[in-house]
């Protein structure tokens, strides 16, 4: 069986059931540590599936960090140390790396984190995993479970436009691919709900994807309305300019990195529905729409590179 028949949770799931553990998956691990919990993640982004060889490196480095950091915003974290291990080919431009580190840098120095270093070794392509580490009070940390019946479901902004700036990229705009490197990891919104919401998880893979995972963690259904979720303008040009469902845009695509939230009031950010019983998922005009997200190793991702 080859990984492309299970796709990328299936796989994870796999490897747990390899070493003989079940393993509640949340955006970090956590530690406890006295009053506090250590909060330890790590992404990896890897070029020709993230980020393309022609593109500014500066940007690659800011968005390489700000996903990292975006899972700790998940649990309520105070990020506090990054490190990275990269790997180059040998003609990779020296002006290129540094360029790299300063994106890295510049985005970490934003939300007083320190650079700690890493390893660096030759590949034939260039690829980065990152680690970041920070903390969060005991009695304050987020986790995908502990929504509860008649909670609300609430975004921190708008969808899309990730996506929308991919699909201009490919019917060849060249900076678009800007967009789809826009993300800041939402520290201060996970900070606020810290304490406060009962559940949340940043969205990487999609909204469908996210919603099917909280609720599977949860076990209580999710029902999202479509038209309540905010929507970035650019989205909206880009699925009437080239013929694009918007839903795909919107809730499929992912790399958006905002929060999702479940709480029994507002806290911030746009509500978009509400935890409840039954079958969940999200509907428009009374039919559900959305598919199973971006997932590695799937036919999803196969489909989301030919178009």
């Amino acid at each position: 069986m080859h990984l492309a028949e299970l796709g990328e949770r299936r796989i994870i799931d796999r490897i747990w059931e390899t070493l003989g553990k079940r393993e509640e998956y949340d955006d970090c691990v956590y530690v406890p540590r006295g009053d506090y919990y250590d909060l330890i993640t790590t992404d990896f982004i890897g070029e020709g599936t993230h980020f393309m060889g022609e593109w500014d490196p500066r940007l690659i480095g800011s968005f390489f960090a700000a996903i990292n950091l975006s899972d700790i915003a998940a649990m309520g974290g105070i990020p506090e140390l990054f490190m990275a291990s990269m790997f180059f080919p040998p003609d990779y431009p020296m002006e290129n790396l540094e360029e790299l580190v300063g994106g890295i840098n510049s985005l970490l120095s934003q939300y007083h984190v320190e650079y700690r270093g890493g390893d660096l070794k030759e590949s034939r392509i260039a690829g980065m995993s990152g680690i970041a580490i920070g903390r969060v009070e005991r009695n304050k940390i987020l986790k995908r479970r502990g929504a509860r019946l008649g909670d609300g479901i609430y975004v921190t902004g708008a969808l899309g436009k990730q996506a929308a700036g991919y699909y201009l990229w490919k019917h060849g705009f060249k900076e678009a691919y800007e967009h789809l490197l826009d993300v800041h990891p939402r520290i201060e919104e996970g900070r606020s709900l810290a304490g406060r919401a009962t559940s949340c998880m940043d969205i990487s893979d999609g909204l469908s994807s996210t919603i099917t995972q909280l609720e599977n963690i949860n076990n209580l259904a999710f029902l999202v309305d479509f038209d309540e979720i905010p929507v970035h303008k650019l989205a909206y040009e880009v699925s009437e300019d080239y013929n694009i469902p918007l839903e795909h845009l919107v809730i499929d695509f992912g790399g958006e990195y905002e929060l999702i939230y479940t709480s029994d009031a507002k806290i911030l950010g746009k509500r978009i529905g509400e935890v409840s019983k039954g079958k969940g998922g999200i509907f428009r005009d009374g039919k559900k729409v959305g598919g199973r997200g971006y997932e590695h190793f799937s036919e999803v991702l196969d489909k989301v590179r030919g178009q």
